[in-house]
């Protein structure tokens, strides 16, 4: 079967909602992004690794016992706009995919290759992800699935969506497959069987182009698993992930004041949460959502607030969704806004912050700065003194403004340093620094980020806080890259060191086989100098391997496919067929080729008999001797004497001529005169 190709568009850009405040509803500002997966693998044949990244999507990683595996970059082949799946998540094309073999070519031995989803996976009618196979015609492949809390999914909650052909001659933009012989190029289809989860190639198993399927799974998955069965030839199928994004993005304010540092968290309908804070316009926003619906948005309250609604949930089918929260003080009373910060001048997070009464020593507010060094409080009295004391030191004054005017915002106050402890670390991306920007978050006991700060040029970071248990955690580098769990710290004892070592994957290490043989001639002797040729079966195997023998005859062909029918042939000998072992090297094949002719020897001259058949002596040349032990015997007439005789005659005849010139030139000479 041919490995089809695959070319996908580069993913476009989020475009941050703009519009109306909501408590639950949803104002449609800009087109929501479609997505292709991105593949990396790493290992060896039956043997594979490798993880899936999409914008949105949980972290894939899978595993595969493939004879084969590849990551094809999508330059030639493609899902077209025109496709199902490319209506709504645009073209793949320039995006990879993965191209797989069964773990041997015959019906009894499938490959199976399972992906695992870091967190539940979206599900719903939006088919905000889908997964698509190609390349179904003369094998078969069954998919199975566990749900949200490890159940099996039933075929029909794998959201079959449809079979078509990608070929460009039965979609519009679609890629140019390889004509058929039969001319049937472009009009293969896979049969799904909702009963079974089985999807099957024509019903010849012969090998086509561009049948393919598309399913978007109706619930939330944990697990996918393809297992993937030859039914005839050399088969390979194609995989690729797609998904659609939309951002929900808002602004925090506190009597109409933004509020920077905010944690925010938006949590989607299947429990999965993701975090961020605001900035210092008090903005946020997550640019990569899945598009489902029933999203719940929560920005962390000040304390003292008037309780705000944030139960109401935001749709993103089709759309982006905006989600403001406008917090204000209870009727009456005024709030405050500050800054603590450390001995730099850098943001001091999760800091405790005491409001005091200065007249009566009462506690009016007690919090903790969040991820921006900000501490807020609300529920005070306007236009009063009061005093704040930081991390235990003793209290500074601040005074609040009047109802109805923006909160008051104090100098910021310097938290004393014993009250805070280091955390540092290096990032580094196969032992060099990242680059500059990498984003390193500090979580607390429940999983809230509480400061969220960015690396040097050297790939460090510096994170001040009060000593306690924390989680570290790094922006993961490179798509794919490993290596970067959360790190636990304790600065209870003093500062705490959080590194990651992230590596990117170990690219695959081809698996290859050898086949050894030898050439002698029908004599028996080796052949030396003579081409040997190894062409496989299947043309998307690999391309045609050549060697030549040595002076003992022997050849060694290298780097075949392993578990590959080949046709090796030798010039004068028979072709011989071959299917290579899984490991090592093969049987070693003989060849047997015609010798070389012999050249016919020129006869020997026969002595004719002498006249006579006397008893003399042989005649010999002129030289004399009659030894019949010298050389070979003259077998005709002395020649010398003749010769002599006809040198004479032309020295006669030459002076003759000579003679007759000079007269006549005198005789000429006289007449003119």
């Amino acid at each position: 079967m041919r490995r089809w190709r695959m070319v996908t568009a580069g993913l476009t850009g989020i475009v941050l909602a703009t519009g109306l405040a909501l408590g639950g509803a949803t104002s449609a500002s800009a087109t929501p992004a479609g997505h292709w997966g991105a593949f990396t693998l790493s290992g060896t044949g039956k043997a594979y690794t490798g993880t899936m990244t999409m914008p949105g999507f949980p972290a894939t990683t899978f595993t595969s016992n493939s004879r084969q595996s590849t990551v094809i970059s999508g330059a030639s082949t493609w899902q077209s706009a025109a496709t199902g799946p490319g209506q709504l998540y645009g073209s793949s094309r320039g995006n990879t995919y993965m191209n797989q073999r069964p773990n041997a070519d015959n019906a009894t031995s499938p490959s199976t290759t399972t992906y695992k989803f870091e967190t539940p996976t979206p599900g719903g009618p939006s088919r905000s992800w889908a997964f698509v196979l190609g390349d179904i015609d003369a094998d078969q492949a069954t998919i199975s699935a566990t749900v949200q809390g490890g159940g099996a999914a039933t075929p029909a909650q794998l959201g079959y969506q449809g079979s078509y052909n990608s070929c460009s001659a039965a979609v519009t933009g679609g890629w140019s497959c390889t004509p058929d012989p039969d001319g049937t190029t472009g009009q293969d289809v896979p049969t799904w069987n909702p009963t079974t989860g089985t999807l099957t190639g024509n019903a010849g198993a012969t090998d086509t182009a561009g049948a393919t399927a598309w399913f978007a799974p109706t619930v939330p998955l944990e697990t996918l698993t393809i297992t993937y069965q030859q039914r005839s030839g050399f088969p390979v199928y194609q995989t690729w992930f797609a998904s659609r994004t939309a951002a929900i993005a808002g602004t925090a304010t506190l009597d109409g004041t933004p509020l920077p540092g905010s944690t925010v968290t938006v949590t989607a309908p299947r429990g999965t949460t993701y975090t961020t804070t605001t900035d210092a316009e008090g903005n946020y926003a997550f640019p990569n959502l899945p598009q489902i619906n029933g999203y719940t948005v929560e920005i962390t309250p000040p304390a003292g607030a008037e309780p705000l609604d944030q139960t109401a949930t935001v749709s993103l089918v089709g759309t982006d969704g905006r989600a403001d929260r406008a917090f204000t003080a209870p009727t009456g009373t005024v709030s405050v806004i500050g800054t603590v910060v450390d001995d730099a001048g850098s943001p001091a997070a999760n800091v405790p912050v005491v409001i005091i009464d200065p007249n009566d020593g009462s506690t009016l507010v007690d919090t903790t700065t969040n991820s921006g060094g900000v501490y807020t409080g609300s529920g005070l009295p306007p236009e009063a003194d009061l005093a704040v004391s930081v991390g235990g030191a003793d209290p500074e004054p601040i005074t609040t403004g009047a109802v109805g005017a923006p909160p008051a915002e104090p100098a910021p106050i310097t938290a004393p340093a014993d009250a805070l402890v280091a955390i540092t670390g290096t990032v580094t991306l196969d032992g060099a620094a990242v680059p500059a920007g990498t984003v390193v978050d500090l979580l607390d006991a429940d999983g809230n980020v509480l400061v969220s700060t960015t690396t040097g040029a050297d790939g460090k970071y510096t994170i001040d806080t009060v000593p306690g248990a924390y989680t570290v955690r790094s922006a993961v580098p490179a798509d794919g890259a490993t290596g970067g769990d959360d790190v636990a710290v304790d600065t209870t004892a003093g500062p705490a060191t959080a590194d990651f070592a992230f590596a990117t994957p170990v690219a695959p290490v081809p698996q290859t086989v050898d086949q050894p043989g030898t050439v002698t001639d029908t004599n028996g002797d080796p052949v030396s100098g003579v081409d040997v040729v190894a062409t496989p079966t299947d043309p998307e195997a690999g391309a045609p391997v050549t060697t030549t023998t040595g002076a003992d005859g022997r050849f060694t062909l290298p780097g075949l496919q392993p578990e590959t029918e080949y046709t090796i042939v030798v010039d004068g000998g028979d072709p011989q067929t071959i299917t290579t072992p899984a490991t090592g090297a093969g049987t070693p094949l003989v060849f047997v080729v015609p010798a070389a002719a012999t050249p016919t020897p020129t006869p020997t001259p026969t002595v004719p008999p002498t006249s006579g058949g006397g008893s003399g002596t042989t005649p010999v040349s002129s030289t004399g001797g009659s030894s019949s032990t010298g050389a070979l015997a003259y077998t005709g007439a002395d020649l010398t004497p003749g010769l002599i005789a006809a040198g004479v005659l032309v020295l006669l005849g030459a002076g003759l001529l000579t003679f007759r010139a000079a007269r006549n030139r005198r005789r000429s000479e006289h007449l003119q005169d």
